[in-house]
């Protein structure tokens, strides 16, 4: 039976678009590496530093204001390097992490053109309270964070990426033995309509999530090597996208597994779903095209039809859960201020419909007639 099972999972693992996609998700993360390390720098004490040397620069300022994140260390950051602005006459941006940090988050700079530092103030009254007093309570620790943001934002897009690649790749797995008609050979025996099935399922799901952990490994190790692990144990409601109103894991490396893991169950839920749509079609061609629409209805749902409200507060209510349980919006739970309560009722949901899709897709191919 191992031997079958690597078979199959050699066979999945061999399709080009695949392993092509791979290479160009791969090729992409390290072209955008080169391209922060080329554009990055930091301007300390009226010194610019460019590249590595201006993130080590960086990195070497935490000795001054990482730790408990307070209104003290924004004034003495703010004291120190003002505010972060972008120079016309150099063309080139003036500060370094540490003020772009409390500029980008605490003032008004997104209302002025960003290049006038006396027009940038910090905002006040109620803004100031509900979207900068919480984060410095002093219970949050800060620290350089510059790398892992931009692990989070790269890694949220390879995650969409990821699962675009995997509906193509993986659309052909039942449907393709429809057009080729092997599925009449293999269907003919006991094995072909019981262990078979299953044994092409467990290779798809075996590809699909081996596949995905590759990349992330891939994005760990070079943010890991260029950024080393300084600020993994920073506060990660300071990252942008985890809300403080929200559930959140208490560290930056602790929300990253929360976000790897998230992915890894959106692509498990959507190769099970794409197998289903596949045991369905007669064409690799329209299983593709069926499993992107499927994929692409939760986007539609939030955006266009659940804003119109047209099915009453409580049913909408109970399809939003749902929607945001599917692989578009799973692998983001951690942007929209849910409960840890909430979190889990979507896991379970997703671990629910990909158990249903299986045995779906196991019923529908082994009861198929050439």
């Amino acid at each position: 039976m191992w031997k079958i099972l690597r078979e199959e999972i050699r066979k999945t693992a061999s399709r080009k678009i695949i392993w092509c996609g791979i290479v160009l998700v791969l090729a992409f993360v390290t072209f955008r590496m080169g391209i922060v390390l080329k554009e990055y720098s930091a301007t300390i004490d009226g010194q610019t530093y460019i590249g590595k040397e201006g993130i080590k620069k960086d990195q070497a300022l935490a000795k001054d204001f990482a730790g408990p994140f307070t209104e003290e260390t924004v004034n003495a950051i703010h004291d120190r390097f003002g505010f972060y602005y972008y120079n016309e006459e150099k063309n080139e941006f003036v500060g370094n992490f540490w003020n772009e940090y409390i500029t980008d988050k605490m003032t008004n700079t997104m209302e002025t053109n960003g290049d006038d530092p006396n027009e940038i103030k910090f905002v006040e009254g109620e803004e100031w309270e509900n979207n900068a007093a919480p984060l410095l309570k002093g219970d949050l620790r800060f620290d350089y964070l510059y790398g892992w943001e931009d692990f989070r934002e790269t890694m949220t897009l390879v995650t969409l990426l990821m699962l675009i690649i995997l509906i193509i790749g993986m659309a052909p797995v039942f449907s393709e033995e429809y057009t080729q008609h092997t599925a009449d050979i293999l269907l003919t025996t006991e094995h072909g309509k019981k262990k078979g099935i299953w044994l092409k399922t467990a290779a798809a799901l075996i590809t699909a999530a081996g596949t995905y952990c590759l990349v992330v490994l891939y994005m760990w190790l070079l943010y890991r090597v260029i950024f080393g692990t300084q600020g993994l144990n920073a506060s990660a409601v300071l990252l942008t996208g985890p809300s403080i109103f929200g559930y959140c894991p208490k560290t930056v490396s602790g929300f990253f597994l929360l976000m790897m893991g998230l992915g890894l169950a959106a692509v498990i839920l959507l190769t099970a779903l794409v197998l289903a749509v596949s045991s369905a079609s007669k064409n690799a061609f329209l299983s593709v095209v069926i499993s992107a629409a499927v994929f692409i209805i939760p986007y539609v749902w939030m955006k266009v039809i659940a804003p119109m409200n047209i099915f009453g507060v409580g049913f909408t209510k109970v399809i939003w859960h749902f929607m945001v349980s599917m692989p578009y919006y799973l692998q983001m739970n951690w942007g929209y201020a849910f409960t840890a309560d909430q979190i889990q009722l979507h896991i379970m949901i997703a671990v629910v419909t990909a158990f249903i899709c299986v045995l779906l897709g196991y019923k529908k191919y082994r009861n198929y007639q050439g």
